[in-house]
């Protein structure tokens, strides 16, 4: 009895880890993407530290939820479109950071990474959207700021909050 009692929890766990990973994936989002969204508007800059973290939970997250999930489920096969994700949201945002020399700084390009990660899961839709939207928002800051609030080109503009704003959206959709 106790023996069949073990594997049936055991095949629970193993059916429940895929969505636990998940919570805790969208958690991790959650709390690294509000540090840094403030962060970011306060002082105009995006620590390693928490860019490393946001990326390296995301990783163990959700690659962990699509390994373990079976075979049927919606989360089976998205560990290599979120590691792709990554890869190439990061390669766009270094691109860009190269072109506009500096314009886009380095850290928004090491965010891309975890951002890369999360809307890559969701697929290379949920990734370009992703990527749009951060330049939408970005570009809809700054009208705000040239016309309510005078700023000229020489203004700095925080685009990690546009950055995790655009994902934010991808995620809730």
């Amino acid at each position: 009895m106790i023996d069949l009692l073990a594997q049936e929890l055991a095949r629970t766990s193993a059916e429940l880890l895929p969505l636990v990973c998940l919570f805790a994936a969208l958690a991790w989002f959650g709390v690294y993407g509000a540090i840094l969204f403030i962060i970011d508007v306060r002082e105009h800059r995006l620590p390693n530290v928490l860019t490393a973290s946001l990326a390296i939970g995301a990783s163990l997250l959700l690659l962990t939820s699509s390994w373990t999930a079976t075979s049927d489920s919606f989360l089976a096969g998205r560990a290599l479109p979120a590691i792709l994700g990554a890869l190439a949201y990061c390669a766009a945002m270094f691109l860009l950071h190269v072109v506009t020399r500096a314009g886009i700084g380095m850290g928004d390009v090491k965010l891309a990474a975890g951002l890369g990660l999360y809307t890559g899961f969701l697929g290379v839709d949920a990734l370009i959207a992703g990527f749009v939207l951060a330049f939408v928002i970005g570009g809809a800051q700054a009208v705000y700021l040239v016309v309510f609030r005078g700023a000229s080109k020489s203004t700095r503009i925080a685009f990690g909050p546009a950055m995790l704003v655009g994902c934010l959206v991808v995620l809730l959709m």
